[in-house]
């Protein structure tokens, strides 16, 4: 079959109206971002230029809902290369937006900056546009944000996204102009949700932009890449369709360690990345070849672990490495030998500039997701457990003998099992291992972190192995 992905607004798809929050540097777009989403979404800071990509996310107003992108600051006519960038960014963040939301601030008169966005705007969507004045906390600010009239944009709408004064009166200005899109929203079931996660410059954005180019109507990268580390400084979804199968596409922030967190944004960022983790099916890690694993990306697999993420580790850049057909396993084979918690782990060689193997991954994490959250037959499965533990028995142990009494799967997305036996504290982590091992083989859990409890029989709240369930 041949294969292909494409955008979900290309199929047409019923999506809800997207509302883009655009303006110059420093206005407070990722503060309004936030104060409509009631959480701490979009990175905030007084520095200019810390949003760089579009953001997307779900928000509600008055029972309507819609979806809002936060985006960087307009430079129009910049020659700095990042500022062209995020020019980029917005024009096409306009351009599928059903609204758009020109935000200003009233602690200046109409900067140059604001009058050239101003007339860029009219051109490209009169009909679609609301303009707002942030900061009017004080009623000079009222005064001064007067002068926005000269913009020739029709009335503006005074907030304070710090304060949430005059907030309410803006979304029902927007969604007002929203309802009058045509457009119904279908309730989005993902195959799978994929977060890309990797250290800094391991390549995670431009991964994700071979994965959607040429699908946008501008047939532009939705994401930012450079080569200077920390370019992608927030959590950006992005959904489209796979084979008829609708994936979520996650690009994070590069993962620093904590030791070098020494700036605000970036322990934002952090703390994003973290929770795209949490919110994704399958984790990739990208992980540079011209580099080993190392302690920082074992520190991202503990991390996908603890949320009982999937997991696939995909070597980028592997176009650029002289190499024979023996050079990719033995790769895999030393870092499975290195790091025990790998056994199980799928791994891709892949090139996030050529393509080559991206549409393995996808077709991996789509895989690994169903197989993760499949339902073993309860009758079978205890079966071939008594087999396995008869075959080769839990060592002996004087006066604290093992005995296995039975095991069961747990409702959950991730494989759990819950086994019933004698003296669990004293359980080995050798024979975890082994009964891992024995349902990878057996029921082929690829990518996923088994999960095992050990419970006495008897008692309510017996005593448990836990401790061991992560091994």
């Amino acid at each position: 079959m041949n294969e292909q992905f494409y955008d979900s607004h290309e199929q047409g798809e019923k999506l809800y109206p997207t509302v883009a929050v655009v303006g110059r540097p420093n206005v407070g777009k990722s503060t309004l971002f936030n104060r409509i989403l009631n959480k701490k979404i979009a990175v905030v800071d007084d520095r200019p230029g810390v949003t760089r990509d579009r953001n997307y996310m779900d928000a509600e107003w008055a029972g309507s809902r819609f979806v809002i992108i936060d985006t960087g600051g307009m430079v129009p006519q910049s020659k700095e290369k990042m500022e062209q960038e995020i020019n980029r960014q917005v024009d096409i963040a306009v351009n599928e937006a059903d609204v758009v939301l020109f935000l200003v601030a009233a602690d200046v008169e109409p900067t140059d900056l604001d009058v050239e966005i101003a007339r860029r705007l009219r051109k490209l969507c009169s009909q679609k546009l609301v303009l707002a004045v942030n900061k009017t906390e004080s009623p000079s600010a009222d005064a001064a944000a007067l002068s926005y009239w000269n913009l020739g944009l029709g009335e503006p709408i005074n907030i304070s996204a710090l304060h949430g004064k005059g907030v309410g009166d803006l979304l029902d200005k927007i969604v007002e102009k929203a309802n009058a899109v045509e457009k119904i929203a279908d309730k989005l079931d993902y195959a799978v949700k994929i977060a890309v996660v990797g250290r800094p410059n391991a390549g995670k954005s431009s991964l994700v932009n071979k994965i959607l180019a040429g699908r946008h109507a501008s047939d532009a990268p939705r994401l930012i890449v450079s080569e200077l580390p920390g370019t992608t400084r927030d959590s950006i979804d992005s959904n489209f369709d796979f084979n008829g199968k609708l994936i979520k596409l996650i690009d994070t922030a590069g993962l620093r360690k904590k030791a070098r967190v020494n700036d605000d944004v970036e322990y934002y960022c952090n703390l994003r990345s973290l929770g795209s983790i949490a919110r994704c099916d399958v984790a990739v890690l990208l992980v540079d070849t011209a580099r080993k694993l190392s302690e920082q990306d074992m520190k991202i697999v503990n991390q996908i672990k603890d949320e009982r993420k999937n997991l696939i580790i995909c070597w980028n850049k592997w176009d650029i490495i002289e190499k024979d057909g023996k050079t990719f396993d033995s790769l895999v084979k030393a870092t499975k030998n290195e790091y025990k918690d790998l056994e199980n782990i799928p791994m891709l060689s892949i090139s996030a500039l050529t393509g080559q193997r991206v549409l393995d991954l996808l077709r991996m994490s789509l895989k690994i997701n169903a197989s993760s959250k499949a339902k073993l037959p309860a009758s079978e499965f205890e079966d071939k457990f008594f087999t396995w533990t008869r075959r080769n028995p839990h060592p002996y142990i004087v006066g604290e003998e093992v005995r296995f009494l039975g095991i069961k799967q747990q409702a959950a997305s991730y494989p759990h099992f819950v086994i019933f036996c004698t003296n669990p504290k004293r359980v080995s982590q050798d024979y975890v291992r082994y009964i891992k091992n024995r349902i990878y083989s057996s029921y082929g859990f690829t990518g996923a972190f088994i999960v095992l409890d050990f419970k006495g029989p008897g008692r309510k709240g017996a005593k448990t192995r836990e401790d061991f369930s992560e091994i």
